[in-house]
């Protein structure tokens, strides 16, 4: 495909709103003619319009969605939207209220019964809480979503990603920072094979998931193994578990291979680099330069195909300064970094998990026998503003334990939308509770600004 023909994008906003409006006009207004062209749909007429000219993206939004037999027909029509084109259009989901995020979290699943993936939704879009500073607007979102989804079309070989919560996919994505971690340095990354990429990111931020996205998009062919060196009471067993030991190489060792014979043509990610001792880091640097390793206790040298992935949730100065990391180790590593950032710097992938987490817990809790009887549809404003403005320390997996908390209270309660009150109940215990200010806010933006401009 001649890759000029690519770099036109052709967008469609399916809404009725004024924000699906203001959407349409922010992508027409900031590409140029020659770089993409934009059209507005209503839901009445969407199926029409894309017999008349197949899009690129299609951005639909969910927020003017009122009843149980909207959200069906909005299922229905990314279903079908699916099933003619497949990849070949990428779909973003609008949400501009709070009071609809259970709707949105639901276009994530195939069903009401489990959790199975859908692979409808490519990316969400929602607007941030009022009065929050340096948080991109629904506009400034779309364009960066569009912006993305041009490179990749445009890339050689054309990249082709998985859906929102798809198998070792991200389940939500939102923040700018996320897409460009997901969008542009994931896909770069896995295709080269030959190195072995470090993941940087505080525990609970999915480090292991993006671990497996790399080995997916790689095309390695063998499996995606994990461990963890800590989790092991000495050294000894981390080497004897990774690159195998003979009979009696040490007290109570047998005959094995490690991980690295099963990860044959595979990745193996180790997780929490720092535990890993100087004398080991020695060795795996060996096997990064030439392939090759013993077992523990044997002279004779084995060859294996293995690609690693290695995380971290500290910085590889703060490492290598405090001894816990060789120089010559984590030179190798800062070649092919991936920052995966907390989620108090990319606070709309906190709107986005309580999309995700509401309609995961309902299903786990089999609060969705059927649409009709759905309650729980969302958040109030002002409950929104205060999960927005949490600082998180446990990242996604502390916030979707908070979400199944409230599900519990809204639902004792037979509310329509968890309200202030049941956040007030719920954060009342939660560890590391601090709520930040939009002063705080301005003070970290400030300094992130100043730190990428030095580098």
């Amino acid at each position: 495909m001649d890759s000029n023909l690519k770099s036109c994008i052709h967008t469609m906003v399916v809404g009725s709103t004024d924000s699906s409006r203001r959407v349409f006009a922010a992508i027409r207004e900031h590409f140029p003619d020659h770089q993409a062209s934009v059209r507005l749909s209503s839901a009445a007429s969407a199926r029409a319009d894309l017999t008349s000219s197949v899009p690129d993206i299609v951005l639909v939004e969910i927020s003017n969605l009122t009843t149980a037999s909207d959200l069906s027909w909005t299922r229905e029509f990314l279903t079908k939207l699916r099933e003619r084109y497949s990849k070949s259009i990428s779909v973003g989901c609008l949400v501009t209220s709070p009071h609809k995020f259970v709707f949105a979290g639901d276009l994530l699943f195939s069903n009401l019964e489990d959790l199975s993936p859908s692979g409808l939704i490519d990316s969400i879009i929602i607007t941030p809480p009022p009065g929050i500073p340096s948080s991109p607007t629904i506009e400034e979102q779309s364009i960066n979503f569009v912006s993305h989804i041009r490179d990749l079309r445009s890339s050689k070989p054309v990249t082709t990603l998985p859906s929102l919560w798809e198998e070792n996919w991200v389940p939500v994505m939102c923040a700018p920072k996320s897409r460009d971690v997901w969008l542009r340095w994931l896909p770069r990354y896995a295709r080269y094979t030959n190195e072995n990429p470090l993941i940087v990111g505080p525990t609970g931020a999915g480090k292991t998931r993006l671990a497996a996205a790399i080995h997916d998009l790689s095309g390695r062919t063998g499996p995606f193994i994990c461990i963890t060196p800590r989790d092991f009471s000495s050294s000894e067993l981390v080497q004897a578990e990774l690159f195998g030991a003979v009979a009696g190489a040490y007290t109570g060792a047998v005959e094995k291979w490690g991980l690295v014979k099963r990860a044959e043509k595979g990745t193996l990610f180790i997780d929490e680099l720092q535990s890993i001792d100087r004398d080991l880091q020695g060795k795996l640097i060996t096997f990064i330069e030439n392939k090759s390793y013993r077992r523990v206790g044997e002279a004779e040298s084995n060859s294996a195909d293995v690609r690693f992935i290695f995380a971290t949730n500290r910085p590889l100065a703060e490492l290598v300064k405090d001894g816990s990391l060789r120089d010559d180790f984590a030179y190798r590593l800062e070649r092919l970094k991936i920052n995966l950032a907390p989620i108090s710097e990319r606070r709309l992938d906190i709107a986005a998990a309580i999309c995700f987490g509401l309609a995961k817990v309902l299903r786990e809790r089999n609060r969705l026998a059927n649409y009709q009887d759905r309650i729980l549809e969302g958040l109030s404003l002002k409950a929104y503003r205060k999960l927005f403005s949490m600082e998180w320390p446990g990242n996604l997996r502390q916030l979707e334990n908070t979400i199944a908390k409230l599900v519990e209270l809204a639902d004792i309660s037979k509310l329509r939308l968890v309200d202030e009150d049941c956040i007030e109940q719920t954060l009342g215990d939660l560890l590391g509770h601090r709520e930040i200010t939009s002063s705080d806010i301005f003070e970290k933006s400030a300094f992130q600004t100043a730190r990428s401009s030095r580098t």
